[in-house]
């Protein structure tokens, strides 16, 4: 009774298939393809991770010296806790969960986002992917988050080991001039020695102190000059000044290196950015006091 039924089963399949037209495979083919997408677009494994977006430039230096790209103050403060972007159905794709910025130059700021992404996670090569994009350290991604568009790079993905030692360290550093020749270099205008006070700090937009002023030392300023007979001499200059500055730095030790705000090297002959709500300045580093 079973094999009657099942030839009976199977003959009549095979009549309809072999009646089955040109239009009809065309339909059946498009509705297993449309099974397929669908399965994929609302059947994969979703994950929220939480990463690290620099939004704008990836450094705040620019090869030896600083750039005055990047971020202005206006566009830093658009950000802020709880922005989101959400999908065509209203779902939402990244929430932002901390803004951390700071003062680059005197008109502009870096910027970081503390972003929870709905990321897609794939078994096979163990990686996320946002929008269709990698989530990896290095990487861009753009976020739409409530009329705000920021595009930047990835510094940081949630469970990758990070190398690093908070440390504040100490270092002397002597205030320069832009504007002074090569026979003066070190020389700083009276002004600008006088705007700097022990005891002032620099602040991220958290309030926690990134770099305090513990010591300041003013000298005589001594340049270079050529007398009427041709003779080199050292003279004092009038309305400059040699300025030395202690500094406690809020620092990361990163394989035996120290960094101010995760991507500026501490070492001797590099500037380190002071920006007070009153003065710009960059002085450079001339000797490790504390390691």
């Amino acid at each position: 009774m079973y094999r009657q039924m099942r030839k009976k089963i199977l003959k009549y399949f095979k009549a309809k298939v072999k009646s089955l037209k040109v239009f009809d495979w065309v339909l059946i083919v498009c509705g297993f393809i449309a099974v397929i997408v669908f399965v994929i677009l609302f059947f994969r494994r979703s994950v929220y991770i939480t990463v690290t977006v620099s939004v704008g430039e990836d450094s705040a230096i620019f090869g030896n010296g600083w750039s005055n790209f990047g971020p202005k103050d206006w566009f830093a403060s658009a950000f802020h806790v709880g922005q989101k972007e959400k999908d065509g159905l209203g779902k939402v794709q990244a929430e932002v969960l901390n803004v951390y910025s700071y003062d680059k130059s005197e008109d502009h700021k870096n910027i970081y986002l503390d972003v929870k992404l709905n990321t897609v996670y794939n078994r096979a090569t163990n990686t996320y992917t946002y929008k269709g994009t990698p989530v990896l350290i290095g990487s861009t991604i753009k976020l739409d988050l409530d009329n705000v568009f920021a595009e930047g790079l990835v510094t940081e993905v949630q469970g990758f080991p990070v190398k690093s030692e908070h440390q504040t360290i100490k270092v002397e550093a002597q205030m320069g001039d832009e504007e002074t020749n090569f026979m003066q270099v070190s020389a700083t205008k009276n002004y600008l020695a006088d705007s700097i006070q022990t005891g002032d700090t620099v602040k991220d937009n958290k309030g926690t102190t990134l770099i305090k002023i513990l010591d300041k030392k003013v000298l005589p300023a001594e340049v270079t000059v050529v007398t009427s007979d041709g003779r080199i001499i050292k003279a004092t200059d009038p309305v400059r000044k040699d300025v030395f500055l202690t500094l406690e730095i809020s620092a990361e030790k990163i394989d035996g290196k120290y960094f101010f705000l995760n991507d500026i090297p501490i070492l001797v002959n590099q500037a380190i950015p002071i920006n007070t709500p009153t003065v710009s300045i960059y002085p450079v580093v001339t000797k490790f006091l504390t390691y």
